[in-house]
């Protein structure tokens, strides 16, 4: 970061590790300390002046992929973590559950509880993450589907669109 051709282009980094010690399109077993042990290196080499954040799971469901890590230990290395609190439900699931992909809040008939930005972020507070190190990652767009049987969340589809 400090290399004169890139002289006051970055301020820092960002990390966005889907999932350490869980699963996403591949699974990861490097364990539970690894995460903070990435990020404890990263600040030795970048030192206190430069930012570094992470992009982490929003997944606030009990035995969820917070749970998977030791976000609380991690944290004293960097300044934020954005939990990414959109895809919770989505074309990527071409045959569902139909629901909104970025809830805020939990609602009746979630079809997985946990999966809302309320859940992750009181999770992330409850393990003792300071709240001023915790962005709302938020998606500006919208996941949809095609022959959905219902208007509720919840629902089965043909494909996701």
């Amino acid at each position: 970061m400090e290399d004169p051709r890139w002289a006051d282009v970055f301020d820092g980094i960002d990390i966005d590790w889907e999932y350490p010690n869980a699963c996403g399109l591949t699974c990861d077993t490097s364990g539970r300390d690894a995460y903070g042990n990435l990020l404890g290196e990263l600040r030795k080499a970048f030192g206190n002046d430069n930012l570094i954040t992470s992009a982490i799971t929003a997944d606030g469901s009990d035995g969820g992929k917070i749970d998977a890590v030791d976000y609380a230990g991690a944290a004293a290395h960097l300044d934020w973590y954005l939990p990414m609190t959109y895809d919770f439900f989505g074309a990527f699931a071409a045959q569902g559950p139909t629901a909104p992909h970025s809830p805020l809040t939990s609602y009746p008939g979630i079809p997985t509880e946990g999966f809302d930005s309320d859940a992750a972020i009181s999770k992330l507070k409850s393990l003792g993450i300071p709240s001023e190190k915790l962005l709302l990652g938020i998606g500006f767009y919208g996941r949809g589907w095609t022959g959905v049987t219902r208007s509720e969340p919840g629902g089965t589809a043909t494909a996701g669109s």
